[in-house]
């Protein structure tokens, strides 16, 4: 099952190449492609281009419990090798909003391979920057890790001009919409 985001009329023009990322059984990165790089070049990542993830364990890059969770339920859908796994999520940086849709395949080894295609972007209109929090308080928001809303106030919504132009701190989890996407597929 997709779950899916519409295009606004605010989309801006389609770009980006489709980056890859690959996994051995154990979860471990064994491949990235040029794209990746290009991405992380692109996106002031450059300590995240092919010489430095190659040999990490993808769940280390993970933050929060939810979020693994999430990853590796997706893993092990991929793995069990009746169809590919696809979902949509998004991939922000401070100023753009990016739509994504992921695809996930295993291969006979129970490697799993990704492909992130990029469907659309959108700016913000105005910086939007989160920070990991170093531990969690009354006041910390958390974050989708998925479709990067923020529980605020008890509801989910996207990030506002109430968590812009400073850096605001979160946790990451995974939204009841995001969740409810996940015993979907």
């Amino acid at each position: 099952m997709r779950h899916s985001f519409a295009a606004s009329a605010h989309a801006l023009p389609r770009h980006e190449a489709t980056v890859e990322l690959s996994v051995n059984q154990d979860n471990v990165i064994v491949r990235v492609n040029a794209a990746w790089d290009s991405f992380a070049h692109h996106n002031d990542g450059a300590a995240l281009t092919n010489d430095a993830v190659l040999g990490l364990n993808l769940l280390d890059s993970i933050s929060g419990k939810v979020s693994k969770h999430f990853t590796l339920t997706m893993l092990e859908l991929a793995r069990r090798g009746e169809r590919e796994v696809v979902f949509d999520y998004r991939c922000d940086s401070p100023r753009v909003r990016r739509f994504m849709r992921a695809h996930l395949r295993s291969d006979s080894t129970g490697a799993v391979h990704y492909a992130h295609e990029h469907l659309y972007s959108e700016t913000f209109p105005h910086l939007v920057t989160f920070k990991t929090a170093t531990q969690r308080g009354r006041d910390t928001l958390m974050r989708c890790s998925i479709c990067n809303h923020v529980r605020s106030d008890g509801l989910w919504r996207t990030p506002d001009r109430e968590h812009g132009d400073t850096l605001t701190e979160v946790i990451y989890g995974v939204c009841p919409s995001c969740e409810q996407m996940l015993k979907e597929c």
